[in-house]
C-alpha cells in the first residue's frame, strides 16, 4: 500500500487493499479486494495506569513505626478530601540497608526462617503492595555513617573486611572499604541471591542505586588507600555485578557530578560523565535523588539527563526531606517560599528531564511527608504529573479489514500517539522482546483469542510526545476458522505464556475483561 493510500484510509476514505507479491504458502484468495473500516480512538487522560516505569512511587522505610502504613494510605488526607493513596500510585519502594535484608549470613528478610521484627514489616508491605496491584522496588545503602545501626552486616566484618568506624550521636557504628575483597566477595554472594529473590517483572519494579556511598548514593566514598584510585575499579565491578545478575528488572545509577569521589562539592569530577557513560552502555538506567535542589541537581545532571533522553528511563527522586530539611529548603537557589514551590520545583525538574516517576515520600507523622505535601499543597501538581507527565500511549486511528479468508492478504493501518512527557522504556535490555503490538482476532461468541498478528516494526520506545507515528502491517489470514470475530488490539507480554497485556494503553473505548480494546466485527468466511 502506498503512503497516500494510507493518508486516504486515515482521511475516512474505504479502499481496498492487495499484495502485488503472493508470499509463499498464501491461498487462492490472496488476490481479493477487501474492504477497510477505519476506526477514531479517543484518548484517555486521567485515568491511572499501572504500566512499568510509570508514575508515583510510594516510599516506605523499615524502621520502627509501620504498623499502620497500608491503613494511613488507604485514607489519606488531600486537598480534594480522603483518598485512597495507591490508586495514585503504582510502586512501593522499599527503603533500607544491606543489615536489614540479610541479618546473618545465609538468612534473608524475605525467608519464612527469618523473623526479626524488620522481616516481618518487611512481609506486611510486600503482600500490601501485591493486595493493591503494586509493584515492588528497592533502594538500600551498606554505608552506615549518620545512621544509629550498622548498615552491613555484622558476618562481614567477623569474615575480615576491612573496614572504618564513625560515631552518630552515641552510636559507633561500622562500614566497609567497597574496595576490599572480602567484602566485594559477601556482597556478591547477597546480590546474587537477592536477585534471584526479586529478578520477576510481574511483582518488582527496580533496583535503585547500587549501595555504595553515602546514602547509597554513590558518592563521598572512602576507600581503604585514601585516595579515589580504586574508584574507577569499584565502579565497574558493582556495575558488572548488577547487570549480570538483575536480568529482567531494571536497574537505575545515581547520575551526579561526583559519582564514586571522595567529596560532593564543587565542580564536576572529571571520571562522572564517563563511568554514568559505562553503566548504562551495560544496561543500566538513571537516577537522581536530588530533584529539585538547585545546588545539587544543576546544568550538569541536566545535561546528562538530557543526553539519554528516550534511550533510558529516569526515577526522579524530590531532594528536599520536609522531616529532616525543614526550613532549609527555602534557602534553596530556587528562592521556594512554600512547600508548594517546593514540589513546583521538583516537578518542574522531573517534567524537563522526562523522568518516568516521581516519588511519594513516607514518614511516620502523615502530615510531616512529602506524599502529605504533595496530596495538599501540591495536589494539583500531582494530578497534572499523572495527566501529562507519565506516558499515556494509545492508538488513534486504526484501519482493518471487515471479511477476511484464509489464504487472504490484508493490511492494518495503525497510528499510535504517546499523550505523556516520559518515554514507555521497551528498548532497555531487560525488556528487550517483551512488549509487542498486536491484533487480535476474538471470537465473538466465546471470546477467545484465536489469532494475533504482530507488528514487530511497532515500538512504544518510539513514541514520543509532539509525534505520531504509522504503520501498516502487511500479514496473511491462515488457520483461523470460519465464523464472527472481533478485531482488537493491544500490547502484549510476550514472554507471558498466556500472552496478556502487558502494557495498558490510555484509550476510551469497548475492553475486554482482558483489556483488549476492540475495535470492530469481522468475518472470516
Amino acid at each position: 500500500m502506498s503512503h497516500l493510500k494510507a493518508i486516504l484510509l486515515f482521511a475516512g476514505v474505504a479502499l481496498a487493499v492487495s499484495c502485488d507479491k503472493e508470499p509463499a504458502g498464501a491461498g487462492a484468495g490472496s488476490d481479493t479486494l477487501l474492504k477497510n473500516k477505519e476506526i477514531v480512538i479517543s484518548p484517555e487522560r486521567n485515568k491511572v495506569y499501572r504500566n512499568p516505569l510509570n508514575g508515583f512511587v510510594l516510599y516506605s522505610g523499615l524502621g520502627n513505626d509501620m504498623s499502620h502504613f497500608w491503613e494511613r494510605y488507604d485514607a489519606f488526607q488531600s486537598a480534594n478530601g480522603i483518598v485512597n493513596a495507591c490508586d495514585y500510585a503504582n510502586t512501593l519502594l522499599i527503603r533500607g540497608n544491606w543489615a536489614q535484608l540479610n541479618p546473618e549470613e545465609g538468612l534473608y528478610i524475605w525467608m519464612d526462617e527469618c523473623q526479626t521484627e524488620v522481616s516481618k514489616r518487611y512481609k506486611m508491605l510486600v503482600k500490601g503492595a501485591w493486595e493493591r496491584g503494586m509493584r515492588v522496588g528497592f533502594g538500600y545503602t551498606i554505608d552506615s555513617r549518620d545512621k544509629h545501626e550498622w548498615c552491613s552486616p555484622k558476618y562481614v566484618k567477623d569474615k575480615g573486611a576491612k573496614g572504618y568506624t564513625t560515631q552518630t550521636g552515641s552510636a559507633t557504628v561500622w562500614t566497609p572499604y567497597p574496595d576490599d575483597p572480602v567484602f566485594q566477595k559477601c556482597y556478591e554472594k547477597f546480590i546474587h541471591d537477592f536477585a534471584q529473590h526479586i529478578n520477576d517483572p510481574e511483582h518488582y519494579e527496580f533496583v535503585h542505586g547500587v549501595g555504595i556511598g553515602l546514602w547509597g548514593e554513590y558518592h563521598r566514598c572512602i576507600y581503604s588507600t585514601g585516595d579515589e584510585k580504586p574508584k574507577i575499579p569499584v565502579f565497574e565491578w558493582v556495575t558488572d555485578l548488577f547487570v549480570k545478575e538483575f536480568t529482567r528488572i531494571p536497574t537505575f545509577i545515581n547520575y551526579h557530578r561526583h559519582v564514586g569521589a571522595l567529596k560532593s562539592e564543587g565542580g564536576a569530577n572529571p571520571d562522572s560523565e564517563g563511568m554514568i557513560d559505562s553503566a548504562v552502555k551495560k544496561g543500566m538506567s538513571i537516577g537522581s535523588g536530588a530533584f529539585g535542589m538547585g545546588d545539587y541537581y544543576g546544568s550538569w545532571e541536566k545535561r546528562i539527563v538530557a543526553k539519554y533522553r528516550y534511550k533510558r528511563p529516569v526515577v526522579a527522586e524530590g531532594g528536599w526531606v520536609k522531616s529532616s530539611h525543614g526550613s532549609s529548603a527555602f534557602k534553596d537557589p530556587h528562592g521556594y517560599k512554600t512547600w508548594y514551590d517546593v514540589r513546583k520545583g521538583e516537578y518542574d525538574d522531573a517534567i524537563d528531564a522526562c523522568a518516568n516517576t516521581l516519588d511519594l515520600r513516607y514518614n511516620d507523622n502523615p502530615e510531616d511527608s512529602e506524599a502529605y505535601s504533595w496530596f495538599n499543597e501540591g495536589f494539583s501538581l500531582l494530578e497534572q504529573f499523572l495527566q501529562t507527565g507519565t506516558y499515556r500511549i494509545y492508538p488513534q486511528k486504526v484501519s482493518v479489514p471487515t471479511e477476511i479468508g484464509n489464504g487472504d492478504n490484508i493490511t492494518i493501518v495503525h497510528r499510535w500517539v504517546n499523550l505523556g512527557n516520559a518515554y514507555c522504556p521497551t528498548n532497555i535490555p531487560q525488556f528487550e522482546g517483551k512488549y509487542k503490538v498486536a491484533f487480535a482476532l476474538i471470537r465473538a461468541t466465546s471470546g477467545k483469542i484465536e489469532k494475533l498478528f504482530y507488528d514487530e516494526a511497532a515500538r512504544p520506545c518510539d513514541w514520543i510526545k509532539g509525534k505520531t507515528s504509522s504503520y501498516e502491517l502487511k500479514t496473511v489470514v491462515k488457520d483461523v476458522s470460519p465464523g464472527t470475530y472481533i478485531w482488537a488490539v493491544g500490547i502484549v507480554n510476550d514472554h507471558s505464556e498466556e500472552k496478556n497485556i502487558g502494557i495498558y494503553i490510555s484509550a476510551k473505548g469497548d475492553f475486554t475483561e482482558d483489556n483488549w480494546l476492540r475495535l470492530t466485527t469481522v468475518t472470516v468466511k
